[in-house]
């Protein structure tokens, strides 16, 4: 009897280890619409990349960007691994309707600076090999951060892609530690003027964000589990929302969203079926597709 009950446990680590390993090959290759589409509108043919958290993988967009192609509603065209130099390894072809890019950083517990400048060689990578014009922007977590220090850096250059829309999920705006996380959670009041307490990287963009073109609109997304901090168990709201001060000057190109309950946690937002609702509609106004799982 022991020893069937070995057996039937040693095929379950088998089919559970070899479900993670289809998963991370699956997660790590484009993936294209059975139908091809045509694009009639900006929003059909802008870019969209894809930048993951500290430490993120393939994992950390690969679920979403699968639910994006099976429901119908987008192309995953590139998978971009950017190596410790910055320079960007592509496989995959670009489409020309709604083509998504995921970023994959092969050092992916490296300084906020560091990983921005990678954006920026897969940015030039696609001006100069793939003549991208438009583009979006999506990120989680400290990507949220890398994400706006690359616009910040991009402003002064020129000839760049036009970012149209800009996507942050669960990104600590005014945390000390943007990286990995700190218990406490960092969570410092907003009133009606802003937080009650600064950190540097919130005091860096307030000084910074002044630099970016009208043109772009935002959607901020943020988690709460109910906890006494009012976070998504690693980033408080007030840290993810304290981005509507940063951008009062356009603060009619904002709206947030909040995600709530346990879903709301931090490590599984790129989970949740209302964050994925909330990104197809900003980005595509498309009312028309439900994401595949969605109840």
């Amino acid at each position: 009897m022991a020893e069937w009950i070995l057996v039937i446990i040693g095929f379950l680590i088998v089919g559970i280890l070899g479900r993670i390993g289809y998963k991370f090959w699956q997660y790590g290759r484009p993936q294209h619409l059975k139908k091809d589409e045509v694009a009639r509108t900006a929003d059909d043919s802008a870019v969209t990349l894809f930048i993951p958290g500290y430490a993120g993988n393939r994992f950390s967009f690969g679920g979403m960007l699968q639910r994006f192609v099976t429901s119908g509603i987008a192309n995953k065209s590139l998978v971009v691994m950017i190596d410790r130099h910055n320079h960007p390894h592509v496989t995959g072809h670009l489409d020309p309707y709604r083509p998504m890019v995921q970023l994959v950083f092969a050092t992916p517990r490296v300084a906020v600076r560091k990983q921005a400048a990678g954006v920026l060689a897969v940015v030039q990578y696609l001006m100069a090999h793939e003549h991208v014009q438009t583009m979006n922007l999506v990120a989680h977590s400290m990507g949220g951060v890398v994400l706006f220090q690359y616009l910040t850096t991009a402003a002064k250059l020129v000839n760049l892609p036009e970012v149209r829309k800009v996507v942050t999920i669960g990104a600590p705006f005014n945390d000390s530690e943007v990286g990995q996380n700190t218990y406490p959670i960092e969570n410092h009041p907003l009133t009606a003027s802003g937080p009650t307490k600064t950190t540097p990287v919130y005091n860096y963009f307030l000084r910074t964000l002044q630099r970016l073109p009208n043109t772009i609109t935002y959607l901020n997304i943020a988690g709460n589990i109910g906890d006494d901090a009012q976070s998504d168990g690693a980033v408080a709201l007030n840290s993810a929302l304290s981005l509507r001060f940063l951008l009062r000057p356009v603060i009619d190109q904002y709206q947030e969203f909040v995600v709530h309950g346990k879903n709301a946690r931090h490590s599984r937002l790129h989970e949740n079926y209302e964050v994925d609702r909330q990104i197809v509609q900003f980005l595509y106004s498309d009312q028309s597709k439900v994401v595949a799982g969605e109840k």
